[in-house]
């Protein structure tokens, strides 16, 4: 398919993204001299930055893909609140199933960067289940969300929202009876609630611990992979390799592996997020399964070259598919 085809398609695409919603904080700065009060090292703090993290940034990924994004997920009654809702907003982010939850505070990462050397991350976080009532008002806005979309990512970072299994089988549940594809990029061990889904997105750490919970042992990446679609009933399954690239498992094609593209890696924050974001936006824009892989692969092979959580952008993914840094 030409880019400028591809690129309307996507344009005319609404995904629903439903999971942790953070800010990402950054502290830019330099450390120059050790401490005189103890052996640490003192940082002279120069800038502070922030972006849209978890959840969001898989939203973010999908805007600046071109795709519509719509958001569901929680926030606190702060102004980490504030700060997130304006940057999503500037992004053409659509937050009317963000709900402000004043028990809990805005999940926030913060970094503390001295010269590009990442120094020390500071999570500020409640990672409880939210309440009964919350739970039922993210229900009413999904509701309402479902008809209006194509595809569905589950954002699972394990901060809450997704915490429920019940909650996160009825998300998928309700998505598959609309005949929806769901995407999920897990968290934890506990894929039962992911049952159902259309592809479940682990990284090889996740993949491995699944894999001992499990009981496979030393099995290969297929035959790992196909145990995840069997058990968990999706229609194929991709494992992000960081460095190495992806690999693909469909039951009834085969298994691929997607070499990374060769370049530097500055940062893998968020790679996860651009992977998903991208694998659903090109997948449901009817791109054939293979070709939607390869083409998220090209994508998170971008971000890892940028500093701190960061979106790629179809300016850069088609610079990049026509062969150019």
């Amino acid at each position: 398919m030409e880019p400028a085809a591809l690129r309307d398609l996507l344009s005319q695409t609404r995904i629903l993204v439903v999971g942790d919603v953070m800010l990402d904080q950054y502290f830019w700065g330099e450390v120059r001299r050790i401490s005189p009060e103890a052996p640490v090292p003192v940082f002279e703090l120069g800038e502070i930055s922030h972006t849209l993290g978890g959840a969001a940034n898989v939203a973010a990924n999908l805007r600046g893909l071109g795709a519509q994004a719509l958001l569901c997920g929680l926030v606190g009654a702060d102004r980490e609140a504030e700060i997130l809702r304006e940057l999503a907003g500037k992004a053409g982010i659509d937050l009317s199933a963000v709900i402000q939850d004043p028990s809990r505070p805005t999940t926030v990462k913060t970094r503390i960067i001295a010269r590009s050397q990442h120094l020390l991350r500071i999570d500020n976080e409640n990672t409880s289940a939210p309440s009964a009532e919350i739970r039922e008002n993210l229900k009413a806005r999904l509701e309402e969300l479902l008809s209006e979309v194509q595809a569905v990512i589950l954002s699972d970072y394990a901060k809450g929202v997704l915490s429920s299994p019940a909650f996160c089988s009825w998300v998928v549940e309700e998505a598959r009876r609309r005949h929806l594809p769901v995407f999920v990029d897990p968290k934890g061990t506990r894929w039962e609630k992911y049952t159902g889904a259309t592809c479940i997105t682990p990284n090889r750490s996740e993949f491995h611990a699944l894999a001992q919970v499990l009981g496979l042992g030393d099995k290969s990446l297929e035959e790992g992979a196909r145990e995840i679609v069997q058990r968990f009933e999706t229609s194929f399954t991709v494992i992000t390799l960081g460095a190495e690239g992806m690999f693909l498992y469909h039951p009834a094609e085969g298994s691929w592996h997607f070499p990374a593209r060769a370049r530097e890696v500055y940062d893998v924050s968020g790679a996860g997020d651009t992977a998903v974001a991208a694998l659903t936006a090109f997948y449901t824009v009817g791109l054939p399964l293979k070709e939607a892989v390869a083409y998220a692969n090209l994508c998170a092979g971008i971000v890892v070259g940028k500093m701190g959580t960061r979106p790629v952008f179809w300016e850069e993914f088609e610079k990049a598919l026509k062969g150019g840094r």
